[in-house]
């Protein structure tokens, strides 16, 4: 009997997430964490980024959603990691797209980040020499760093970003985000655990057909569900 934990570094559950991904994630048992659980709307409010500080978003559990400092996220993810194990986790996924220092485990730990990069990296390379790459981020203040993020973990610099929020912003408005990388791009990311099928599907529209678009989330449980 295999358990795998997702975690998240909102709060659990992700009703928006989980559902999409479990036909390829044929874990026997699974169970959802997220970073922020313990912590009430004042608490995450203090987690807002200080300046010069990476922001994240994530959705929280009454359907909302917070944008919240990077540096003051990983503890909190650390202790979800950790409680996850303490639970018999055989096995963690953790839900973001985000780098992360190394986080302290005992059993398989597999993030989103590193899956989906290295999928996308092989994706791309189908496409043949000199390949484009485009970025949709939740946040605007995410875009910038969107070029070097990737170049730093695939090697390849995106040759155009751009932001839309799956939290807050309608699908029209992410597929408006995606059309607008389509004259520059050969293949899009949506680059946040919170974009989902019905967002790739409207985006693929708004784009056409020369350009291929696919979701992180997608991506990297197609990986992990290849080692459940």
């Amino acid at each position: 009997m295999t358990t795998l934990a997702l975690i998240t570094i909102g709060q659990a559950p992700r009703t928006d997430v989980t559902p999409e991904i479990l036909p390829v994630l044929p874990a026997d048992d699974i169970r959802e964490y997220g970073a922020l659980d313990d912590l009430d709307a004042d608490q995450i409010t203090a987690l807002a980024p200080r300046p010069g500080e990476s922001a994240l978003t994530s959705r929280l559990r009454d359907g909302g959603s917070a944008v919240f400092g990077h540096d003051r996220a990983v503890p909190l993810l650390q202790e979800a990691v950790s409680r996850a194990e303490r639970d018999g986790a055989d096995l963690t996924l953790l839900m973001c797209g985000g780098l992360f220092p190394a986080l302290v485990h005992e059993r398989p730990l597999f993030g989103v980040e590193r899956l989906a990069h290295d999928g996308v990296r092989g994706l791309l390379g189908g496409f043949g020499p000199g390949a484009r790459l485009g970025v949709v981020r939740p946040l605007p203040e995410q875009t910038g760093e969107a070029y070097e993020h990737w170049e730093a973990s695939i090697g390849v610099r995106p040759n155009a970003a751009t932001s839309a929020s799956p939290y807050t912003d309608p699908v029209e408005t992410i597929a408006a985000a995606a059309a607008t990388l389509a004259t520059e791009a050969d293949l899009i990311v949506l680059d946040c655990m919170g974009f989902d099928e019905t967002m790739r599907a409207a985006a693929t529209a708004a784009v056409g057909p020369d350009v291929t678009v696919v979701t992180i989330r997608s991506v990297a449980a197609r990986l992990l569900g290849a080692v459940l």
